[in-house]
C-alpha cells in the first residue's frame, strides 16, 4: 500500500451504520468526506487505498472488554441497530463497518517504524469516546486506541503521540492509553471545549515526563476562535509534541469545533484545520494516521476536511 503519495481510506461499509432517525452522526458525514478524498485522488494529490476486512472483531479485544466484543460479534451482519446508551446505537451493519476499519488498522499496525507514511481513515462510526468497557458518545469501538496497542506490542520502544482536536475530549482514548505498558513512550494531547460532553479533560490529571511524554488535556471555553486556537497550537501543542519527538503520530480528526457546527458552540474556521494539517506534515519521519471523528454540519465538514487534508498532504 505504500507509495510516495499520501493515502485516503474510504470506509464505504460505514455508510450503512444506523445511528437512528434524525441523528447528527449521519451517513452524509462519511459520504461528504469520501467525496473530498476522491477529489484529491482524481487530482493526483492522494491515492485511494483498500484493506481486506477482518473476519471478526478479534483485534478489538486488545483494548476492549471481551464480553462487550462478544456482544457485538453475536449480533450477526443483518441485526437491526439497538441502543447501547442514550445516543449510541449498534447493529449488524455497524459490525461490518468495524471489521472493514480493523482491516486497515491491521495494515497500519505493521508499518515499520521510521517509514514515512500518511493515511487518512474516513470511517464511521467514530471512535474516540469508546473506552475499555464499551462504546459511548456515537462510538462503538476505538480503532485508534487499538492501533496504539498493536504498535506498542510490535514496537515497544516506538515513541507514539496521539493528538485529538475534536471539540469533545477523547476520554476513551486517554483511558485506554493510561493502561498500556511503556508510559514513557506515549504522549496524549487533546484540545476540546470544557466543560462539555463527556465531562472529562479538565487538565487536572495532566503530567509531563522529562522527554515530553505524558498527558496534556487543554480545556477551551465556548467561542474559542482561530486566533485563540493558533496561540494554543503555537505556544503549547506543537512545542510539546516536538519535545516528545514522536516516531509515529495518530490523530483523532474531529471538525466539530467549526463555527457552523450545530453541536460544538465554538468559532474555528477552515484556517485552523489547515494549520494543523500543515504542521503535521513535518511532525514525524515515521507513520502518521488520522481517523475521522466529529463534524456535523456537512458544508463545514466538507471545507474543513479539505483544508486539513490539503495542509497535511502538501498544499
Amino acid at each position: 500500500m505504500n507509495s510516495s503519495l499520501p493515502e485516503f481510506f474510504a470506509g464505504y461499509a460505514g455508510l450503512a451504520h444506523d445511528s437512528g432517525p434524525g441523528h447528527p452522526e449521519s451517513p452524509g458525514r462519511l459520504s461528504t468526506v469520501i467525496e473530498v478524498g476522491e477529489r484529491l485522488a482524481a487530482e493526483g494529490r492522494a491515492q485511494l487505498v483498500e484493506a481486506s476486512p477482518e473476519k471478526d472483531l478479534a483485534l478489538a479485544r486488545t483494548v476492549h472488554d471481551g464480553a462487550y466484543v462478544d456482544f457485538l460479534e453475536g449480533m450477526g451482519s443483518h441485526a437491526p441497530s439497538r441502543p447501547i446508551d442514550g445516543d449510541t446505537r449498534v447493529g449488524g451493519a455497524t459490525v461490518v463497518a468495524l471489521r472493514e476499519t480493523l482491516g486497515l488498522v491491521r495494515e497500519l499496525s505493521v508499518t515499520p517504524p521510521g517509514t514515512f507514511r500518511r493515511t487518512f481513515v474516513a470511517m464511521r462510526p467514530p471512535g474516540h469516546h469508546a473506552h475499555s468497557g464499551g462504546g459511548m458518545g456515537f462510538c462503538a469501538i476505538n480503532p485508534l486506541a487499538i492501533l496504539c496497542a498493536l504498535r506498542r506490542s510490535g514496537n515497544p520502544s516506538e515513541r507514539l503521540a496521539v493528538f485529538d482536536f475534536d471539540v469533545h475530549h477523547g476520554n476513551g482514548t486517554e483511558e485506554i492509553l493510561r493502561k498500556l505498558p511503556g508510559p514513557e513512550n506515549f504522549l496524549f494531547v487533546s484540545t476540546h471545549r470544557h466543560p462539555f460532553y463527556p465531562g472529562t479533560g479538565s487538565g487536572r490529571d495532566n503530567w509531563q515526563g522529562a522527554d515530553g511524554e505524558g498527558i496534556l488535556d487543554i480545556p477551551l471555553p465556548a467561542g474559542t476562535d482561530d486566533g485563540d486556537y493558533e496561540r494554543i497550537l503555537e505556544e503549547v501543542v506543537f512545542p510539546r509534541i516536538s519535545l516528545f519527538s514522536p516516531g509515529a503520530i495518530l490523530v483523532s480528526a474531529g471538525f466539530d469545533a467549526h463555527r457552523d457546527d450545530p453541536l460544538g458552540d465554538m468559532a474555528l474556521t477552515e484556517e485552523s484545520y489547515h494549520r494543523v494539517g500543515s504542521w503535521l506534515k513535518g511532525a514525524t519521519k515515521g507513520p502518521c494516521a488520522a481517523f475521522l471523528e466529529g463534524g456535523y454540519d456537512l458544508s463545514a465538514l466538507r471545507h474543513s476536511s479539505m483544508a486539513f487534508l490539503s495542509g497535511w498532504f502538501g498544499e
